[in-house]
């Protein structure tokens, strides 16, 4: 593909197949992409980065983590709005568009609006419009015109959306190394297992992260755990299914293509992971920065270059992992820019130094430098760290087309959160940890709070062992628990950076600078709620999943608190995005059959719903419906009957005072009532 300056020769990219080119169109041009890319990745690979505009300012935007996370993916496909363009395949013939702007993606008239952001103050919306008397309703026409994102087309055909349910004894969510050692633990004990992931296959960070400086561990775990999951005959896997919602008692709903699946399981595992978070300094927004997790997928799973001359942004030996991954695949490397001060280096820190690559210690990316043509990343600021959250004014330009960003990261709990769960925040780890959870609901791997690959694998299979016994599937030996961190381990500095002249990005999802949280508190909302809801953070698509982190640490800076003191939001329902199409389905109920069932069938029976069950209403032809109804009426009356009740349930009731608990609440005696004796209960009240 001569055209597509960023595609990398193969081996890389594992998911795509080079032998099937797809041609498609994004805003009018067209390209060429392969099968197994997404729209994200095949833009990629032709440099394309620019995807939709922002919320409110319509600053340019693009994917930071190519994994569905954020708005800044979501485009127009034909008539569908918000589809998230690097989730979503490539088919033949595909016409995509980008969202949120006036005129054109690149020329965006309503761009504008920057240059008077000053004007536009978060919660700027309560204090104006209001005078003179019933301008309002002028200004309520302008303000829900430019609102929300995309375009619906009242004229596109409908879809066809259905629903189903399924049961299983533990649904495992998250098909990564922690979520498959846990169904697979769980599949041993004999319980029956329903594995929901995301993705196209299984593998999670496996398939595309560093576990160790050589880069060979993780294909080899991978690899193992695959042969053992696939074949298994308790292990159920749904691939391309998101589980959008928890509801009471383990309710689960989960999308699959058109199809909501509402799933009841006995225990719950939750191994969602982790998601990158990103940085605060000026312009973080631009596209061509990327999450570190970002760049590792684009690599390995679609063979595409972030770029052709990279800086990494790191406070972690994530970063000097991705460092080796650009290395790997001939990339220039400007530099690795390290937020820690210079230490005894770790192993991913020395293969670095081996390779050659440059480093700058305690040093952070100030701003980040548009382009002449101010559409994506042109070159970084670094300068020196002068203290928490404070960097010298100037220092040197890097020229570079793509910044690797590996900061920190924060779990994936937003399906926890809705369980019950409770999380806080944890100095020594630089972000949220778990505290609690409910009964029967579990959590494995670096959602909650393991990392090393040893202790995810460890913790998955701990999960699944809880997990079955559950649900009844107890094993006699309980699987050791999960290494914890090394003692003494230093917290991660904060990447948040605050920039006299703003554009320093909290939430990217709607535009809230580090300024706006600031000028929120100086209001009096010092709540995180109150914050939460006057700024509107954590309020657009990606629901604060890549900006609560950040703003909890803002916040607190400008209360002048401890970070624990803040307090957390919650995440609600669905976690990721649904169509209306799938609330809408089939409004069917589950099929149940009471035992007498094909007996009722044989004998000829029409069958009726009588609430969840099937129940025959009369025997013979439905032509002859009301004189057989009298005959059968007639048989029982004069001769004798015969009525399956077993679909009215009942209690079991158990012990030595059994009987006469049961004369205390009806009115008949059962003390002599014989062993296979049945009879009709009377139960009153006191009136």
């Amino acid at each position: 593909m001569s055209d597509a300056p960023n595609r990398l020769s193969a081996p890389a990219g594992s998911r795509i197949d080079r032998a099937r080119q797809i041609r498609f169109t994004f805003d009018g041009r067209a390209y060429e992409g392969y099968a197994g890319d997404t729209v994200a990745s095949a833009l990629a690979a032709h440099g394309v980065f620019l995807l939709s505009r922002s919320f409110k300012y319509h600053r340019p935007r693009g994917s930071l983590g190519f994994a569905g996370e954020e708005a800044g993916a979501l485009v127009q496909v034909g008539d569908d709005p918000n589809v998230l363009a690097d989730v979503r395949t490539l088919a033949p013939g595909l016409d995509v568009r980008g969202q949120n702007y006036v005129g054109s993606l690149r020329g965006d008239w309503a761009a504008a609006l920057g240059l008077v952001r000053r004007f536009l103050p978060v919660g700027f919306y309560y204090k104006a419009f209001y005078r003179p008397k019933g301008i309002w309703k002028y200004w309520e026409r302008v303000i829900r015109a430019s609102a929300g994102l995309g375009r619906i087309n009242p004229h596109a055909p409908h879809g066809a959306f259905d629903h189903a349910h399924d049961f299983c004894d533990v649904a495992v969510i998250g098909g990564g190394p922690a979520g498959l050692t846990a169904a697979l633990e769980a599949a041993q004990a004999g319980a029956e297992v329903l594995l929901v992931e995301r993705e196209p296959a299984v593998g999670g960070a496996l398939s595309y992260a560093r576990f160790d400086p050589a880069g060979a561990r993780a294909a080899v775990e991978l690899d193992a755990l695959v042969k053992r999951v696939g074949p298994h005959r308790n292990l159920r896997i749904m691939t391309r299914a998101t589980c959008t919602g928890y509801f009471a008692d383990n309710w689960l709903a989960v999308t699959q293509g058109n199809r909501l699946t509402k799933v009841r399981a006995a225990a719950v595992v939750v191994a969602t992971g982790c998601l990158d978070q990103p940085a605060v300094f000026r312009h973080n927004d631009l596209p061509g920065i990327l999450l570190a997790s970002g760049v590792q997928r684009l690599l390995r799973l679609y063979g595409v270059a972030p770029g052709r001359r990279i800086v990494v942004l790191t406070a972690s030996d994530d970063g000097y992992a991705s460092a080796l991954d650009l290395a790997e695949h001939q990339l220039e490397l400007a530099a690795i820019v390290d937020l820690r001060p210079q230490g005894p280096p770790g192993p991913f820190e020395r293969a670095a130094g081996v390779r050659g690559l440059r480093t700058l210690h305690r040093h952070t990316v100030r701003e980040a430098i548009r382009r002449p043509d101010g559409q994506r990343l042109g070159a970084v600021r670094v300068t020196h760290i002068t203290g928490p959250g404070h960097c010298a004014p100037t220092g040197d330009e890097l020229a570079c087309d793509a910044l690797c960003v590996a900061t920190g990261a924060a779990p994936a709990a937003s399906l926890l959160w809705q369980a019950g769960a409770t999380f806080a925040y944890d100095e020594t780890s630089a972000t949220l940890a778990l505290r609690s959870i409910p009964p029967g609901v579990f959590a494995a791997g670096s959602v909650a709070g393991h990392h090393a690959l040893d202790a995810v694998l460890a913790d998955g299979r701990r999960a699944g062992w809880a997990a079955a016994a559950r649900a009844g599937f107890e094993r006699a030996l309980e699987p050791p628990a999960a290494a914890s961190g090394p003692a003494g381990a230093q917290a991660p500095p904060r990447p948040i950076f605050p920039h006299p002249g703003g554009h320093d990005y909290v939430d990217l999802d709607e535009d809230i600078e580090a300024g706006d949280i600031a000028h929120a508190i100086a209001e009096g909302f010092t709540h995180g709620e109150l914050v939460k809801r006057y700024t509107g953070l954590g309020m657009g698509p990606s629901q604060g999943r890549q900006s609560a982190l950040a703003a909890l640490q803002v916040t607190a800076h400008e209360l002048g608190v401890p970070i624990a003191h803040v307090g957390t939001t919650t995440s609600r329902p669905p976690a990721y995005p649904e169509k209306f199409g799938h609330l809408a389905g089939r409004g069917f109920a589950p099929v149940r059959h009471t035992p007498l069932h094909q007996r009722h069938a044989e004998a000829g029976a029409q069958m009726m719903v009588a609430g969840l069950w099937i129940r025959p209403a009369y025997y013979g032809p439905a032509s002859e419906r009301e004189a057989l109804i009298r005959e059968e009426v007639l048989a029982v009356r004069h001769n004798v009957g015969l009525i399956d009740v077993s679909t009215l349930g009942g209690y079991e009731i158990r012990g030595p005072a059994a009987a006469e608990f049961l004369e205390r609440m009806y009115t008949l005696a059962y003390r002599r009532q014989t062993v296979g004796r049945v009879r009709y209960a009377l139960m009153t009240d006191e009136a």
